[in-house]
């Protein structure tokens, strides 16, 4: 029996979130609410509000500043789900007294405020469905006895650990490396128990005494065991180059660790851990959604920008933003087009860093799949987990980026993806021979910059064919001059529209001067056409304007920029002719969190891109 959760019932946060039930309309609230929905497992909310027999919403107190810690976000929907064998609470609500986080379990989504008691009913157009809380039931259980909060935690203590030691590492990023390889390692273990090296078992060796009995010993069996492992053929993803195959982690990748105590340290975190999924005892695959949850929170922690690791990360809540405005548009026929054989629905990130959209987007993908009412569960497994394998496109011309996304996806149960090394995502023949018009879905965050890519080659492609942002020239006017030096974003927008099919989407981070700049209208009307002033109506362009999101300053703060960008929201025409509608504009003033030092802290004013988000879907 695991050990109760129990908050204090004088928990500072919770006169603040009784006085706003109050004011809401909710009147029967029951503190230290015993849940049910586990006999073996003794657990209690806090507070949950009730309208009648029916939990309304589950009330999830936690100390200042923890109000976006992703570990307590999700135990709180744990919870949620978990009212009684039959009861799950439409809302969550994580409350320090000042920062809130709302979310609706029914839609799986954020949300920007609770509704009123009147409304609720209303306002939850997705009630929680048998399915939807029998599968929140099974990640619950999973979530408690897996102790995938200690887990994530336990993630950082090694990567500090390993960091604070240089056992082997210089850079943040190395140590987060380090701790990729041990999650890598552990994995084969549990997916080959009988897996034996020069005479030791490897799954002999996720024993800390072990380790320290064997002690320098291991450094060098180690050393030698990862390089075997990861040169076998099922951990080599697709080589589109010569049709071959590539390892997640390249040839000369090394073993940096070099301390049996690090070791030690590091292997006995998963003692007691399974972190494969069992099929039998899980038919639903909820643990590499936990563990996938907790290796991504992991990765994206707040680590100083001077580690390198902040500059290519997305927050979760811009990501979140665009991925649920992005889906809103596409069908479920869409993502289950092919079926049974091979999606043809392809997403994808050209620039993808770790692979935070591709991870936004499976997230996304799993929820709407397992959701289909049209197709069974194993057909659902089946056909998802070939959208793992089929519809996913990531590149970036960072090798540790790459890697860190192979790790990303991998955890989250995607063994087999397409995800490519590149030299230049905007000159690579690879992306050029496989994917030019091939994508539904882009979303990326690429760089950017005034000048800043200056690659002779890179720019004359940027003048061929249906590129032409590689040129500048007068509105209006047809004289092109090229352009020896370029801001990286204006072309991506050009490249991934060249990668969309016909009606294809992209929402693309861009600095604020690409939209509003006097000097770059020649790429508003190469993108959008020219505006008749008296019918008002836009003639030629590319692709069709769906939304502008202004975001503030404090967005990309803690990757060392302040520059003011918005995410644009494209449609690659089908056909030259098709009209520009009415564009959804919005300005986020907040996104849950401000730089604070070399950290982010939660922002008490909230996050304005769940309301966009919301404002968006509701049309």
């Amino acid at each position: 029996m695991t050990s109760p959760t129990l908050f204090p019932l004088d928990h500072p946060a919770l006169p603040r979130i009784r006085e706003a039930l109050a004011e809401l309309g909710y009147d029967d609230l029951r503190a230290n609410y015993p849940l049910t929905a586990f006999p073996d497992m003794e657990e209690r909310a806090a507070l949950i509000a009730f309208d009648g027999d029916d939990p309304v919403v589950l009330c999830y107190p936690v100390d200042v500043g923890q109000v976006d810690s992703p570990v307590l976000q999700e135990a709180a929907k744990f919870q949620a789900g978990s009212v009684g064998a039959d009861q799950a609470a439409q809302f969550v609500w994580v409350s320090d007294g000042e920062a809130n986080y709302f979310f609706d379990l029914g839609r799986g989504t954020p949300i920007p405020a609770l509704p009123a008691k009147d409304d609720w009913r209303r306002e939850a157009r997705e009630i929680i469905s048998t399915s939807r809380r029998v599968r929140l039931q099974a990640e619950a259980r999973a979530f408690r006895r897996g102790d995938y909060m200690g887990l994530q935690h336990k993630f950082n203590q090694l990567h500090e650990e390993i960091y604070k030691k240089r056992a082997g590492v210089g850079t943040t990023n190395e140590a987060i490396d380090e701790v990729g390889k041990i999650i890598f390692l552990k994995i084969h273990s549990e997916r080959h128990p009988d897996y034996t090296f020069k005479g030791r078992r490897l799954a002999d060796v996720f024993n800390a005494e072990y380790v320290r009995t064997n002690g320098h010993e291991m450094v060098g069996w180690l050393a030698r065991v990862f390089k075997e492992v990861a040169a076998l053929s099922e951990y080599q993803m697709p080589d589109l180059t010569n049709g071959g195959h590539t390892s997640i982690f390249p040839p000369d990748e090394p073993f940096r660790l070099n301390s049996p105590e690090v070791i030690a340290f590091a292997v006995g975190i998963f003692e007691g851990i399974q972190l494969t999924v069992d099929r039998d005892a899980d038919p639903e695959r909820v643990s590499e959604d936990l563990l996938g949850w907790a290796f991504n929170t992991f990765l994206r922690g707040k680590y100083s920008s001077s580690g390198g690791l902040a500059t290519y990360l997305t927050r979760k809540e811009v990501v979140d933003c665009m991925t649920r405005m992005a889906f809103h548009d596409i069908p479920d026929s869409v993502l289950w087009d092919g079926f049974p054989d091979r999606p043809t629905f392809l997403m994808g990130d050209i620039t993808c860093g770790t692979g935070s959209f591709l991870v936004g987007a499976l997230a996304e993908m799993k929820r709407r799949v397992l959701q289909s009412a049209s197709y069974d569960l194993e057909q659902q497994l089946t056909w998802l987990q070939k959208l793992k394998e089929h519809s996913l496109l990531g590149a970036d011309a960072s090798p540790g980026s790459i890697t860190k996304a192979h790790l990303n996806l991998l955890t989250f149960g995607a063994s087999a993806h397409q995800l490519l090394r590149v030299e230049d995502s905007i000159t690579d023949p690879i992306i050029d021979d496989s994917f030019v018009g091939k994508c539904d879905l882009l979303m990326t965050n690429p760089p950017f910059g005034k000048g800043k890519y200056d690659a002779p080659d890179g720019l004359e492609k940027m003048r061929t064919g249906e590129l032409q942002l590689g040129w500048k020239w007068p509105p209006g006017r047809p004289e092109k001059k090229p352009l020896s030096k370029a801001d990286p974003s204006a072309l991506f927008i050009d490249r991934n529209l060249q990668l969309l099919k016909p009606g294809g989407l992209l929402l693309i981070v861009v600095p604020d001067g690409l939209l509003s700049n006097a000097g770059d209208r020649y790429i508003r009307e190469y993108l959008m056409g020219i505006k008749d002033p008296e019918t008002g109506q836009f003639h030629g362009g590319k692709a069709i304007v769906k939304a502008v999101v202004s975001l503030p300053t404090q967005t990309f703060a803690i990757s060392g920029t302040g520059a003011k960008t918005s995410f644009l929201y494209l449609q690659k025409k089908r056909h030259p002719a098709d009209p520009q509608g009415p564009i959804f504009m919005a300005v986020a003033e907040h996104v849950g969190y401000i730089k604070k030092g070399n950290t982010e802290v939660p922002d008490s004013e909230g996050n304005d891109l769940l309301a966009i988000a919301e404002a968006y879907v509701r049309g």
